[in-house]
């Protein structure tokens, strides 16, 4: 039986017939390979002057669901273990190992994260929730949790808060805000069309945007202000673990940022809070 041809065999051969646009993003992709897998479809759009439908369309003609996808079977064709997690752990590696290359990636981010914050977009944020009506957590798949957990924080500075996580309820919460509401999209990428559609929305509503998320991306282009979030990370091509941190970290900024501004409101609610919980918790152990 014979296996079938790779991505790289299938950009050399006649097998598929290829434009000249197509062919100008070969001779990119066959020159550098490990560099393309870490480019954005906008970089490989420009570096090819070919617009990013085309090169969908390209990806689409070799058989892949699309660009992430392409890269994702790139990846794996050029890398020796197919790697999914970390970028540079590797079949052999030990636990204590798993143990540092993780932690290290962690550090890396997070250093990158401090320098990547605009101190100004995170006070416009913050003033923006700390007199608003209702703020709104909006985040999708990965991010589904960090909006859970910014619901979390923020209830207990007793303002309106809730975190949608499906389509449709953030599309029907979007269609009913106002001035006074605040909607906070949370996405690593900023390019899931069903964020970018509800942020219109909500945008239309002359709703206050909140965005973390990368800057420059087409989320972040519907947002007053922007948490640019970013890591080294490839969620293409590796599960998401560092760039879910860093948000939560994001979280813990403007939610710090938030409760200064609120003053001893906020100190009173968590007294209450935590004196309340107190009775809940076993004194064994």
């Amino acid at each position: 039986m014979h296996s079938s041809p790779s991505l790289l065999q299938l950009m050399q051969s006649d097998i598929v017939r290829l434009s000249k646009s197509d062919k100008k993003l070969s001779a990119i992709i066959l020159e550098d390979p490990a560099s393309v897998i870490h480019q954005s479809i906008a970089l490989l759009a420009a570096s090819a002057d070919v617009s990013e439908p085309t090169v969908n369309r390209f990806c689409h003609k070799l058989g892949c669901d699309g660009y992430p996808d392409f890269k994702l079977r790139l990846a794996q064709e050029i890398s020796s273990n197919g790697q999914l997690f970390v970028e540079n752990l590797t079949e052999g590696d030990d636990s204590s190992m798993v143990i540092q290359k993780i932690m290290s990636s962690i550090q890396s981010s997070i250093q990158s994260l401090a320098n990547s914050i605009d101190p100004r977009a995170l006070d416009q944020a913050a003033e923006a929730i700390a007199g608003c009506k209702t703020v709104n957590f909006f985040g999708m798949g990965a991010s589904s949790s960090v909006a859970l957990d910014a619901q979390h924080k923020f209830f207990r500075f007793g303002m309106p808060v809730s975190a949608h996580t499906d389509f449709i309820n953030q599309r029907m919460m979007c269609s009913m805000m106002d001035a006074q509401d605040v909607a906070v999209f949370i996405s690593y990428t900023g390019r899931t069309e069903a964020m970018i559609v509800n942020a219109d929305i909500a945008r239309e509503r002359g709703a206050t945007l909140i965005g973390i998320t990368s800057a420059g991306s087409p989320l972040s282009l519907k947002c007053g202000a922007v948490l640019n979030a970013v890591t080294a990370e490839d969620t293409d091509l590796f599960t998401p673990m560092t760039s879910r941190i860093i948000h939560l970290a994001v979280i813990d900024m403007l939610a710090t940022t938030v409760a200064l501004k609120l003053g001893t409101t906020v100190e009173d609610n968590i007294k209450s809070i935590k004196k309340n919980l107190a009775s809940t918790r076993t004194d064994n152990g």
